[in-house]
């Protein structure tokens, strides 16, 4: 189970619109600089995220994308589902299309449990949880960036008063 750049780029775009808030639309060009991407290649991942209904595209003025269902219905899986298709989850783990239970490569059984796991992960990440993390990590950083400015500015006032 080895995934294409696109899925990586996929996951990043939807978690860029699951951020975002209710009924926004982002422009291709929004997304595409926000995951470091070229619009072009964006716009071919977007298209097929919009076939399989995870999101949806507007036109006309005001145009752009948002998710096409709420971010807590939307599984890791479903996102690489839609860009490398379903038959890319049991794909082996290197690289042979031959592989399978009938015909395995020499690591087929060791890599099962991992790629069980792996798909078992995939299924049960939403992108809330996504959102939750990227929060999380967010505010744990504003903390601690607060956190040294405030010890900086209180450093300086202790040398300030130890100057005077």
């Amino acid at each position: 189970m080895l995934f294409q750049h696109a899925s990586e780029l996929a996951i990043r775009a939807t978690l860029f619109l699951a951020q975002q808030a209710p009924g926004k639309l982002s422009p291709v060009h929004e997304i595409a600089a926000h995951s470091g991407v070229s619009k072009a290649y964006l716009a071919k991942i977007l298209q097929r995220l919009t076939s399989s209904g995870l999101v949806r595209s507007f036109r006309g003025p005001g145009k752009g994308m948002e998710l096409g269902r709420a971010p807590n219905t939307i599984s890791l899986a479903a996102v690489v589902h839609a860009v490398e298709g379903p038959k890319e989850m049991d794909a082996c783990v290197l690289g042979l299309g031959l592989c399978s239970e009938e015909n395995p490569c020499l690591l087929h059984k060791e890599w099962l449990p991992l790629r069980t796991a792996i798909h078992n992960f995939l299924e049960k990440t939403t992108f809330a949880d996504l959102v939750r993390v990227v929060e999380k990590k967010t505010t744990h950083r504003k903390t601690r960036v607060l956190g040294l400015i405030v010890a900086n500015a209180e450093a300086s006032r202790t040398r300030e008063r130890k100057r005077l």
